[in-house]
């Protein structure tokens, strides 16, 4: 039985350091660890990475100027697994990404390295949900003027399991805009830590850098931490940011309960209820669909 599921008509899979299974239209290509995108039409394309214990698995995505390209990525990692992604958006390249993390093992790492040339635009929504420990650091460089990312993570952190973030937003051209969304919620004996960081170096003026993270926390044993740093070496811009961590609302349990909802059920509606700002700052479809679906069922 796989581990995953097809859901695109275009698809590749990789086991360990191989494709093992592709399914690419015309203009996109896959050779030694680079996936290329040279379409000039829209198109979607499902992502998948299975690895084994203890592998490191590099890739590089590279789309090509004015590319349109929405993707669906799908990781499975099992111990000490470690997976890193560098992601190249020349000129004009507009490029949509969900991010799932289906793993179910003791612990594992992905790193993320975004560039961004001019007039480039990456949204990026990352559904960490899975039922392990993690690691993650995701790095996104604005390094053409009017390049724009935008981050939305949504996280469950329960039982066990230690799960840390970075999210880092770094302004090297003028007029760039950033924005990142975390949203996370600890159970049990979880542990999250988030941290996000925007920086605007000396000379881009005219730039954004925004964020939001926050966490709400259900038990007295979780741990949770959220950070937010902002590195500003120029005057001529916007930057904002707002974090927290709460507890949970200990009358909104009692109400739902009190509607003849189980404790479970009052707990997996409130986290949902939780998470789904992530999906209302999103102005993408595909975004939107995915995120929607994986939240809810979020603790079932």
């Amino acid at each position: 039985m796989n581990d995953f599921e097809l859901n695109c008509s275009y698809y590749i899979v990789f086991k360990n350091q191989e494709c093992i299974q592709s399914s690419l239209p015309d203009n996109v290509y896959y050779h030694q660890h680079h996936l290329v995108f040279e379409n000039q039409k829209p198109i979607e394309i499902q992502v998948i990475f299975l690895l084994d214990d203890y592998i490191d698995f590099s890739i590089t995505y590279t789309f090509e100027k004015r590319t349109q390209v929405n993707i669906i990525e799908t990781k499975v990692l099992k111990n000490h697994a470690f997976l890193h992604k560098t992601m190249n958006l020349k000129e004009q390249a507009i490029v949509h990404i969900f991010n799932e993390n289906n793993s179910n093992h003791d612990q594992s790492k992905m790193k993320e390295d975004i560039y961004l040339q001019r007039d480039a635009l990456c949204h990026s929504g990352y559904a960490e949900l899975s039922n392990s420990s993690i690691e993650g650091e995701y790095s996104y460089y604005l390094d053409g003027e009017n390049a724009d990312a935008q981050v939305r993570m949504a996280i469950l952190s329960k039982e066990n399991e230690q799960k840390s973030f970075k999210v880092l937003i770094q302004h090297n051209q003028p007029h760039t805009y950033g924005q990142m969304d975390n949203y996370g919620v600890v159970k049990d004996k979880g542990h999250l830590t988030i941290d996000g960081i925007g920086t605007i170096t000396k000379g881009q003026h005219g730039s954004s850098s925004h964020q939001t993270n926050k966490i709400m926390v259900f038990d007295s044993e979780c741990i949770a931490s959220a950070n937010p740093y902002l590195f500003i070496d120029e005057f001529d811009v916007k930057a904002s940011h707002a974090a927290g961590v709460g507890k949970m609302d200990e009358e909104h349990l009692y109400y739902l309960q009190s509607r003849g909802l189980t404790k479970k059920q009052a707990m997996q509606l409130i986290t949902y209820g939780y998470l789904k700002p992530v999906i209302e700052v999103i102005d993408n479809e595909m975004l939107k669909e995915h995120f929607e679906d994986v939240l809810s069922k979020v603790g079932a």
